[in-house]
C-alpha cells in the first residue's frame, strides 16, 4: 500500500480534509501521527470534547474515503530532537516513562485509539531510538511500557498490527547533526519479538546528497536483523537543498529517490510505505522543522513537482492486497 500523512499544506480545516482526499485518490493508506493528549488520559481524567470530536471526524474521513489507517502515537518532542516527552501537562512536567501516571496515560490512550479507530496499523512510539539514546536510563522503562501497551491494543483490536518506529539514519549512525556512533542494531532487536511489523522513518537526504549515492542494500540490509515485515512508516527527500543534506539538483534527486524507494518497497514486499508530506509545509519555515519545508511531492500552491508524476504513476498500478 502507498500512503501519505495528514500533514496539510496550510493550517486550516479545509487543508486537513484535503489530505484524506489526496490519500484516497493516490494510494490506499493514510497516516495520522499525533502527540498524546496526556491530560485526557491520566488516572481520573475524562476524554475532552475536543479529543472526542477529532476522533469522530477522523473516523468518518477514513471510512468515507475507504482508506486503511496507520495511527502513530508520538510521545516525544520532535522540536528538541526528541530529548523529552512532548506537551506534558503541568502535573507531569519533567516526568519520563518511569512515572506511573505517564505510563497509565500512554497505555490508556493506546487502548482508546485501538478501540475507537480500529486502525490497520498502530505505532506505539515514533523514532524512539532518538529519545532512548538521549535517555538511556529510560530504555528499560519504555520497553516494558511498550510491551504492556501492545497487549492492551491487541485486546481492544486484535486485527491491528502493532509496531514502534525507529529513525533509520540515526540507527545507522549517519546523521551529520548527531554525536557519531556505530549502527545500533541491538536497540532494534530489543523489541523484535513484540513487533508485528518493523517500522522505520527514513530521510536519506540528510546523509546523501544524491539519490544515486544511497547504497544498493540500504533497506534490504534490515532483513539480516529481523524476520518481520518491514514498513516505511514515513519517508521523504527534499526538493531544495537544506543544511546538512540533500541535493544539488533537488527536483531531479527527489524524483530519483521516489523511484528508488518504490522499487525497494516492492522488492522487499513491504506491506506499506508512507511519504510523510504530500504538500510542502511552508509554515515550517523558521521553525525547528524547517528542514522539512520542501519535503512535499506537491508545492504549497498545489503545483506538481517532477517527483509527483512518479508517485502518481505508481499509485495507479493494480493493487493486490495480502
Amino acid at each position: 500500500m502507498m500512503g501519505v500523512s495528514t500533514l496539510p499544506r496550510a493550517l486550516n480545516a479545509d487543508a486537513y480534509a484535503d489530505t484524506f482526499r489526496l490519500a484516497s485518490e493516490n494510494g490506499e493508506m493514510v497516516l495520522i501521527q499525533r502527540t498524546l493528549p496526556w491530560a485526557d488520559f491520566v488516572p481520573g481524567a475524562n476524554v475532552s470534547e475536543e479529543t472526542a470530536k477529532t476522533t469522530a471526524s477522523e473516523k468518518d474521513a477514513v471510512a468515507g474515503k475507504h482508506l486503511n489507517l496507520f495511527f502513530a502515537i508520538d510521545p516525544t518532542d520532535g522540536a528538541t530532537g526528541r530529548e523529552s516527552l512532548a506537551n506534558l501537562p503541568a502535573s507531569l512536567a519533567g516526568k519520563n516513562f518511569r512515572d506511573n501516571a505517564v505510563r497509565s496515560a500512554f497505555t490508556s490512550y493506546a487502548e482508546y485509539v485501538a478501540l475507537n479507530y480500529k486502525p490497520a496499523y498502530i505505532a506505539l512510539g515514533v523514532e524512539m531510538n532518538l529519545y532512548l539514546e538521549k535517555n538511556k536510563d529510560d530504555v528499560d522503562s519504555f520497553e516494558s511500557l511498550y510491551r504492556e501497551a501492545y497487549d492492551r491494543v491487541k485486546r481492544a483490536s486484535p486485527d491491528t498490527q502493532v509496531t514502534v518506529t525507529f529513525q533509520y539514519e540515526d540507527l545507522l549512525g549517519l546523521l551529520p547533526t548527531q554525536d557519531q556512533h556505530y549502527a545500533d542494531w541491538p536497540m532494534l532487536q530489543r523489541f523484535n519479538d513484540k513487533l508485528d511489523v518493523l517500522g522505520i522513518s527514513s530521510y536519506p537526504g540528510f546523509a546523501y546528497s544524491n539519490a544515486s549515492d544511497i547504497p544498493e542494500h540500504y533497506y534490504s540490509q534490515l532483513t539480516a536483523f529481523t524476520d518481520k515485515p518491514i514498513v516505511l512508516a514515513e519517508t521523504g527527500y527534499a526538493s531544495v537543498a537544506v543544511s546538512g543534506g540533500t541535493s544539488r539538483d533537488g527536483d531531479a534527486e527527489q524524483r530519483a529517490f521516489v523511484q528508488r524507494v518504490l522499487a525497494d518497497a516492492q522488492a522487499l514486499q513491504m506491506p506499506f510505505m508512507i511519504w510523510f508530506a504530500a504538500w510542502d509545509p511552508s509554515y515550517a519555515k523558521g521553525t525547528p522543522f524547517g528542514v522539512y519545508e520542501h519535503i512535499g511531492l506537491l508545492r504549497d500552491d498545489n503545483s506538481e513537482k517532477p517527483a509527483w508524476a512518479a508517485w502518481a504513476e505508481a499509485a495507479r498500478r493494480p493493487y493486490v492486497g495480502p
